[in-house]
């Protein structure tokens, strides 16, 4: 008997974690689908248009005290994934607008599994998807960071929001 109710056990277990990933599955590919006609629209969905155009070569060599702050994603995004670049974008865009104006500041949102945008993984050891500030004096980048607390934060925007806005400034006013 004992023999009999492993089997049954096995059995059971196996079409749980088959269902489990069946499940895993379908809600992967629809997170992917999803998009602004389909479903409840996402606000993030405003985000994924860069507030300037991907970078095709460097800053020239006369600019200034420049600070980039990047967006690094793949292709297919995940609904967090969405949510880190529209809390980024927004507190760039609404926490400094002087500084976007004057040039002081840009904002790129780049896909990384692009072939033209793969050096990034490298340039900046990227191992997931991530906000990535560079700064830059005289078309010269001096310092770059990788802002990994952003996945911890995610969940809380004004946290989130003050982090990156702290950082942001560190950057722009040269500290750290």
């Amino acid at each position: 008997m004992p023999t009999k109710v492993k089997t049954i056990l096995t059995v059971v277990l196996l079409l749980f974690v088959l269902a489990s990933l069946g499940y895993l599955a379908v809600d992967s590919l629809l997170q992917r689908t999803e998009g602004p006609e389909q479903g409840e629209p996402l606000a993030s969905q405003a985000a994924t248009t860069p507030l300037l155009e991907s970078p095709v070569e460097d800053p020239p060599k006369e600019a200034g005290h420049l600070v980039v702050a990047y967006y690094f994603h793949g292709t297919s995004r995940c609904v967090t994934c969405l949510r880190i670049e529209e809390y980024a974008r927004e507190v760039i865009e609404a926490g400094f607008p002087e500084e976007i104006q004057s040039g002081a500041l840009e904002w790129y949102a780049i896909d990384v599994e692009q072939p033209q945008n793969e050096h990034y993984i490298a340039d900046y050891e990227l191992t997931t998807r991530s906000l990535v500030l560079v700064e830059t004096d005289g078309g010269e980048q001096t310092r770059w960071k990788n802002l990994g607390r952003v996945w911890e934060l995610v969940a809380d925007k004004e946290a989130f929001v003050n982090y990156v806005r702290e950082e942001t400034q560190a950057y722009l006013e040269g500290r750290q």
